[in-house]
């Protein structure tokens, strides 16, 4: 029996950016070492935290990656990894007060990478007029990383 007490509180943090998010600050001399330095706090986390959300912008890379982590053994301490996609919007219903508001995908960590991709990340598109003062100069396409 997991929880002999019965339930339990757990600490969940939804909100983890990796070295793959485009906006970043870990430390280390090549992408090898940043990924080690991360990979090594998550794993000094205190024994309350058991979920995590990894949190990217439009791309779930970095929680592909963590998986791959914890596959290989590492990350004993958490329970539970899902993938979070983060989207920025600049605009929001043309109010002026709204100056970015922030969207937060969550998925469930039973999808794997490339149903998320396949299913929803590869099925947004864009638009966007490029010139306002132009008729016709606009660009739109899915959103999807470019190899």
């Amino acid at each position: 029996m997991s929880y002999p007490k019965g339930s339990e509180w757990r600490k969940w943090d939804l909100h983890v950016h990796t070295p793959f998010s485009m906006v970043q600050h870990y430390e280390g001399a090549s992408a090898d070492d940043k990924w080690e330095n991360f990979i090594t706090d998550l794993e000094s986390l205190p024994n309350e935290f058991k979920v995590i959300g990894i949190n990217d912008y439009l791309f779930i890379d970095g929680y592909e990656k963590v998986l791959e982590y914890k596959k290989a053994g590492r990350l004993q301490n958490i329970d539970a990894i899902f993938p979070v996609v983060e989207f920025r919007i600049k605009k929001f219903g043309g109010h002026k007060a709204f100056k970015r508001i922030n969207f937060h995908v969550i998925f469930s960590d039973k999808l794997s990478p490339d149903i998320i991709r396949q299913q929803f990340l590869n099925q947004l598109y864009g638009k966007y007029k490029l010139a306002p003062e132009s008729n016709g100069v606009q660009w739109g396409d899915t959103l999807q990383k470019k190899v």
